[in-house]
């Protein structure tokens, strides 16, 4: 028998953390075609009524589909319509599903990155890519930890395309910044908002937080004309580093976390490679794509391959000091259970416009229009 774990009330005094046993009363039943006979429930102090599926990952679902399967094909860059092709599935079908496990990557993460105590520096970078065409490149901003190679935070930002251009090319842009131009400081803040981990944990270290960035212009002046950012820089809790980009990329580089962690990506997601003919159309989609990789890298992939004893083995949340049975609590029901926002829990300002589906597809001017239920 189904037992109901919490209120699915946000506003409710149930929520997460039941006050007490009795809490709720049945409520009857109803029947679908998918999955049978579904109990329903209703709870005695908010009188809201749901059901087991509210608690399911296949919430409004209407048909079931191997999340496991879907999961391991997208992080091991197949398309979107082979997968589709191999479930029998409608491409959408695909994309909701990969949606459904990307917010729950969206808050495992934050989670994670809650209990963390960021005892290593942070390395920062900009992955560059296009959305919707060429004319509107973007850069994923990530911050990564120098020992760990945990991605404690990822940011966006559409940005202006520069570079060489025929005569007709340049008109084309011209054309389209009529309706939509990238704001000339999106890559600062989209680098100040990566910095939100930062702010949060640098008064309790002991030590400066370094941060290793590229000579990349933006990253200074998203770190001096930020009063917030600029107060920690004057105090010493943070201390800026600079390498050329142009050094070699191999392990001695200090920017060698985020340059694996392009590489990473650029070899796993289809959506990311170069000259790809499966790049993004829509951001929001793009950016909890970019989360549920991100959950596959902390979490599920072992920090270091070819070593053989069972610790070298931990999962890079765990090299940055997360403990293995807070872990695995945290993750337990991933590909079956539909996770909430837990009580106290801060989300970044990405990760709440990536759950919200805030971010600005070009040449759109909102963002997108989730349903109620999935808003956080």
């Amino acid at each position: 028998m189904f037992i109901p774990p919490h209120c699915p009330n946000p506003a409710c005094e149930h929520y997460q953390r039941p006050k007490t046993p009795l809490w709720y009363s049945t409520h009857g039943h109803y029947w679908t075609k998918t999955f049978g006979q579904i109990p329903r429930f209703r709870c005695k102090a908010c009188r809201i009524g749901f059901s087991s599926q509210t608690f399911s990952i296949d919430y409004f679902a209407k048909r079931a589909l191997d999340y496991g399967y879907i999961y391991s094909k997208v992080n091991d860059g197949a398309g979107l319509r082979k997968i589709g092709r191999d479930l029998h599935a409608s491409c959408a079908s695909v994309i909701n599903r990969i949606h459904r496990l990307a917010r729950n990557a969206v808050l495992v993460n934050q989670q994670i990155v809650d209990r963390l105590p960021l005892d290593e520096d942070l390395v920062l970078d900009g992955l560059q890519n296009f959305c919707v065409s060429q004319y509107y490149p973007d850069n994923y901003t990530i911050a990564v930890g120098k020992r760990s190679q945990f991605v404690y935070e990822c940011d966006y930002a559409t940005i202006r395309r520069t570079g060489r251009m025929t005569a007709r090319q340049r008109k084309r842009r011209a054309e389209l910044e009529t309706v939509f131009r990238p704001p000339a400081n999106a890559i600062r803040k989209s680098f100040s908002r990566a910095l939100d981990v930062a702010r949060r944990k640098s008064e309790s270290r002991r030590f400066p937080l370094i941060l290793y960035t590229d000579e990349k212009t933006d990253y200074l002046r998203a770190l001096w004309r930020s009063s917030e950012n600029r107060k920690n820089m004057v105090s010493g809790q943070w201390r800026h580093h600079r390498t050329s980009s142009k050094v070699g990329r191999n392990t001695r580089n200090p920017l060698f976390a985020v340059n694996y962690i392009d590489r990473e990506i650029r070899k796993d997601m289809a959506s990311q490679a170069r000259e790809t003919v499966q790049f993004p159309r829509n951001v929001s989609n793009a950016m909890l794509r970019m989360y549920l990789y991100l959950f596959d890298h902390n979490v599920r992939k072992p920090y270091r391959i070819r070593m053989t004893n069972e610790e070298s083995r931990r999962s890079h949340a765990e090299t940055a000091g997360l403990d293995r049975k807070i872990l695995i609590r945290i993750t337990r029901g991933y590909f079956s259970s539909r996770f909430f926002r837990p009580p106290g829990i801060a989300l970044s300002e990405s990760a709440r416009m990536t759950l919200n589906g805030e971010w600005v597809t070009p040449p759109k001017a909102m963002g997108e229009v989730f349903p109620k239920h999935l808003v956080a």
